[in-house]
């Protein structure tokens, strides 16, 4: 198989503060047709994890990592080792995470924009991006395809969902679901951070990245955009996540003791999969070798919106169905005290006292500013 084009060397002036540690090799119907992207800072366990679920369900495929300035070492000299052994993985490693250009996240969409110039040197039609504390559960090429037909169905989407979202959504307004043989749609997104991303369509329009999520979602929504979502999904975000949040890591990551943190689908799991019409995280997630609590959460505790999502769906369907349970498919014995043994996200601590803490003290930090401004 012969590799791809040799001028990609030039990716190595991707932005300025980048390096790409090795080319990409392979030229396979599907390697020349998907490139896998993934952007990550920090996190070494769920980032190589991200990388090595990847390799294994889509080893025909070309695999650009991109590190956006990750403190830890250790963690990019592992990137750089991953990036020399194997033809088919580039490593872009980025020089520098400005914090300045989004308090939040830094410069990862920096970090997209090289991704994408890179990609589009490269020649590939479609971008399969994920986010350095997601994983690959499953791929194919019926995914592809079907997402294929999607894009030309619609010419305004240029980027369809493949991530598998928590079923608390199923209490707010974050989905259109379309007629029954129709794709769903995300209510309030023309563009997301993850997915398929038709690359074609997007040098067309000359789509970027802004600098935040909400910028790029809203601008794109209201000149007409819409992100379908697959019905086949096939990426999901680690629950319970430890995050990077202003430069700076909130929580601690699970140790892995099994291939991957997150169990991968079966050939069976996978059919019985695209036979239902629409599939929920909980469905499939089964943490390998640690459990948590289900409903899954994917973001941080730090606002108040897991307590929100717990309410909500006490309001819905009843205090003792929204009571979550922990998920202990994925132990190696499912007992019922296994939990108290194994590990586990979230650290009950946080979950029993510093949240509801957290949140009696906003609570009375707003009473306050109220009173305070109806005296005025």
């Amino acid at each position: 198989m012969s590799g791809l084009p040799q001028d990609l060397g030039a990716a190595s002036g991707v932005g300025r503060e980048s390096d790409v540690s090795a080319r990409s090799g392979g030229r396979s119907r599907q390697g020349r047709r998907v490139m896998h992207v993934i952007v990550g800072h920090g996190l070494p366990t769920y980032f190589l994890n991200a990388v090595s679920s990847v390799r294994a369900l889509a080893p025909h495929d070309p695999l650009l990592v991109v590190d956006n300035a990750s403190r830890d070492v250790r963690l990019r000299l592992r990137l750089e080792e991953i990036g020399r052994d194997d033809p088919l993985v580039t490593v872009m490693l980025r020089a520098s995470n400005d914090l300045s250009r989004n308090a939040k996240v830094g410069g990862l969409y920096d970090a997209y924009r090289d991704a994408f110039a890179y990609a589009m040197r490269a020649g590939v039609e479609y971008v399969h991006l994920l986010q350095g504390d997601m994983q690959l559960l499953w791929w194919d090429e019926e995914l592809v395809d079907l997402a294929a037909e999607m894009f030309a169905g619609n010419a305004r989407c240029v980027n369809i969902s493949t991530c598998l979202l928590t079923n608390h959504r199923q209490h707010t307004d974050a989905l259109v679901h379309a007629a029954t043989g129709a794709p769903s749609a995300l209510r309030h997104y023309g563009l997301t951070d993850t997915g398929l991303f038709d690359l074609p369509r997007w040098r067309e329009l000359g789509m970027t990245f802004d600098d935040d999520e909400s910028l790029h979602a809203h601008r794109y929504l209201d000149a007409g955009h819409v992100v379908l979502c697959h019905p086949w999904p096939c990426d999901a975000q680690i629950p319970w996540p430890a995050v990077i949040r202003r430069g700076e890591q909130i929580g601690r990551e699970i140790v892995r003791s099994e291939q991957f943190l997150l169990r991968p689908l079966s050939p069976d799991e996978v059919a019985a999969l695209k036979r239902r019409p629409w599939t929920w995280l909980e469905d499939v997630c089964v943490p390998w070798g640690w459990t948590c609590l289900t409903p899954m959460w994917t973001t941080d505790l730090e606002g108040a919106d897991y307590l929100a999502s717990l309410r909500s769906r006490v309001r819905t369907d009843g205090l003792r169905a929204a009571l979550p349970r922990w998920e202990r498919r994925g132990l190696a014995s499912p007992g019922s005290l296994a939990p108290l043994f194994a590990q586990r996200r979230p650290p009950l601590v946080t979950l029993a006292i510093v949240m509801p803490v957290r949140e009696l003290a906003r609570r009375l930090a707003a009473r306050v500013r109220s009173v305070a401004s109806a005296r005025r």
